[in-house]
């Protein structure tokens, strides 16, 4: 009891240790360097604290989160410790909990689905959105600092470029959320993914790793989504919540259209090659987007097509 107390609190002081060496690291300036640094120390943050519920459980992560806001309220300000224990602690708690329900029939253990796993962290990250609206109404001193820092560096590429921008800095912070929510919610995925990788390298994971070749999304998922993606056509972004509803479902139906590819492919010649390639090219177009279009749409329509079913095979040939 003592040495996992013992562990969870400094798991908890890790995670507040490189999410400050993140910040310290940023205030020198703005670059691409310096932001894919801290972006990088930020998912890193989070994976001391899954270490820690992932390899000794939801008690062991509830210590954590708390060690950490602890630490964070003396080295930066309790008003941002309490803020980070919401956007990063309580996710990670709720995860942590769902990912270790099991239930036992005949014997043999089933763990909580990888599906509904995806479903909460949807869930999570649409809320993420909730809270930065929160964050921006609550606070204006933080909206208007963030409109005139965006204002500035607007202007800044007006005269490198010589081409006005189409946002202006008030625009592009009211479009802020509904991006906020699904990417801080993609970090905490990465994170708990690096959390249960490291944890079954050292053998310390308490349940295997989820199989995403076997993820099967809900059909009212798949229709929530397609009626999202409707709705924000009509709106635009002055409803951010419908938007971060569209680009979360997008990243899961993304990720069930890649576990197709994967199952479809066992039956190829040079299937790590033509795997290889289509990672390649998804990170080649990362800012065009299409590659990553064509394969959630592919995810999507798995739901009624069922391409893993037709082309599924007999051998245990199972990765991830």
């Amino acid at each position: 009891m003592v040495k996992e107390l013992v562990i969870a609190v400094a798991l908890g002081i890790l995670n507040i240790l490189l999410l400050s060496v993140s910040i310290v690291g940023n205030t020198g300036g703005a670059s691409y360097g310096t932001a894919f640094q801290t972006l990088a120390m930020w998912t890193l943050s989070l994976v001391p604290l899954f270490v820690s519920g992932l390899g000794f459980g939801v008690r062991s992560a509830v210590i954590s989160v708390l060690s950490s806001a602890l630490v964070a309220s003396i080295l930066l300000s309790p008003v941002f410790a309490a803020t980070y224990a919401v956007i990063s602690g309580v996710p990670v708690i709720l995860l942590v909990r769902q990912a270790l329900l099991w239930r036992e029939t005949d014997g043999q253990r089933y763990w909580y689905p990888t599906e509904y796993l995806m479903i909460w962290w949807a869930g999570i990250s649409v809320a993420l959105t909730g809270v930065a609206m929160g964050l921006l109404h609550w606070d204006e001193a933080l909206r208007q600092g963030l409109v005139d820092g965006f204002d500035q560096m607007l202007a800044q590429l007006t005269e490198m470029r010589g081409a006005a921008p189409a946002l202006t800095g008030e625009e592009f912070v009211s479009l802020m959320p509904q991006f906020l929510g699904p990417m801080w919610g993609l970090f905490i995925l990465l994170s708990g993914s690096l959390a249960q990788g490291l944890l079954v390298r050292f053998n310390r994971n308490i349940r295997p790793s989820p199989e995403l070749t076997k993820m099967e999304l809900p059909n009212w998922l798949a229709l929530v989504f397609i009626g999202a993606t409707a709705l924000s056509v009509i709106v635009g972004g002055a409803w951010p919540v419908v938007g971060a509803i569209v680009i979360t479902l997008e990243t899961a139906f993304f990720l069930q259209g890649m576990a197709v590819i994967h199952v479809v492919t066992h039956r190829w010649n040079n299937r790590p090659l033509i795997l290889g390639a289509v990672y390649v090219v998804i990170i080649l177009t990362f800012f065009t987007l299409w590659l990553v279009l064509v394969i959630t749409i592919l995810g999507l329509l798995e739901n009624w097509i069922g391409f893993r079913r037709r082309f599924a095979v007999t051998t245990k040939l199972e990765e991830d």
